[in-house]
């Protein structure tokens, strides 16, 4: 099966302070560490930025839009119509491994419309409605929800055919029908949201290394 990678990296990093996928992280750009897992475990790599410009280790390179769906949708439009497996994944995931990459594929290879890695939430979660009623949620049902997370090609070109936004395209595919398996995601697969974020990344890759 063809497997085919769209790496969003199309912000503007608003609470970073800048556009946080070209920041430095251990001596390359933030986004270089998807782009090489992406290459040893993909046929081809998609990457979408907030221009189309660049020399990237990448097949394409496309310019986003003005949401992430909208940034995901520019990259599926590149991807070749053989694909048979995409898998989407946000560069501001550095640290995602090449294992948990597989482990996404392998479950889409064996029939589900997408896979995601989910880790079980530890903390609990409340519920706050507009006039201030405050409910607490069963943790024991609640995951969250990580990138790289794959899907057979067409489950997920259907899903975005409306041009509908979320917060992640496995969100689409379940609106849609379609059914999508959790697998167990990487608590060191952190998103790198705040320069804060940046430092816990650097220390994580000092001490794989």
């Amino acid at each position: 099966m063809e497997v085919w990678a769209v790496v969003v990296a199309g912000g503007t990093g608003t609470r970073f302070g800048g556009p946080k996928q070209f920041a430095d992280l251990a001596g390359r750009p933030l986004l270089g560490w998807s782009l090489q897992t992406a290459r040893k475990v993909c046929s081809g790599v998609v990457l979408v930025l907030p221009s189309a410009e660049g020399n990237w280790d990448a097949d394409l390179v496309v310019k986003g839009g003005a949401t992430r769906s909208a940034s995901v949708r520019a990259g599926l439009a590149a991807v070749p119509g053989g694909a048979d497996v995409i898998v989407v994944h946000d560069a501001a995931r550095p640290l995602a491994s090449e294992a948990l990459w597989r482990s996404v594929i392998g479950a889409v290879r064996d029939g589900a419309a997408g896979a995601i890695p989910a880790c079980p939430v530890t903390d609990t979660i409340k519920r706050k409605t507009a006039a201030g009623e405050v409910t607490t949620l069963d943790r024991s049902e609640l995951f969250a929800v990580q990138t790289p997370q794959a899907f057979a090609a067409r489950a997920l070109r259907d899903a975005h055919a409306g041009g509908a936004d979320a917060t992640d395209d496995a969100a689409l595919v379940e609106i849609n029908g379609g059914f999508v398996q959790l697998v167990d995601g990487d608590p060191l697969n952190i998103k790198v949201t705040s320069p804060a974020d940046l430092l816990v990344a650097e220390m994580l890759v000092k001490e794989k290394a």
